[in-house]
């Protein structure tokens, strides 16, 4: 999957959360999820965001359909963290162990070579 767009990114989310109909977590859940993980990705990279240093953009539910601007190949690391947050808000024990893996992959994934993690 190439996820285009925001909405590709919750989907996607949402697979690894087997949550595909949104049941368990609410899209504004989701949503603010991700604008968290582009916060993160801040933090940890700003160099992917020096044409917008002081813009990180915030989405919402009615933004599915809206065209990611974030580089590529650093894509499928919101899907982590965003599942990631999630499985850290469930309250059984179980899923801490995955969260923590979720969120270090997350950091993995835009900080080492390109294809790791």
């Amino acid at each position: 999957m190439a996820y285009t767009t925001v909405g590709d990114i919750i989907t996607e989310a949402r697979v690894l959360l087997q949550d595909q109909s949104g049941v368990r977590w609410p899209a504004a859940i989701i949503y603010q999820h991700l604008n968290m993980a582009l916060l993160e990705s801040r933090l940890i990279r700003p160099d992917l965001w020096r044409a917008t240093p002081d813009t990180i953009p915030q989405y919402t539910s009615a933004d599915s359909g809206t065209t990611l601007d974030f580089e590529l190949q650093y894509r499928p690391a919101l899907v982590i963290y965003v599942a990631g947050l999630c499985q850290l808000e469930d309250d059984e024990g179980s899923s801490d162990a995955r969260a923590a893996a979720m969120l270090n992959t997350f950091t993995k994934k835009l900080t080492g070579p390109i294809g790791s993690a």
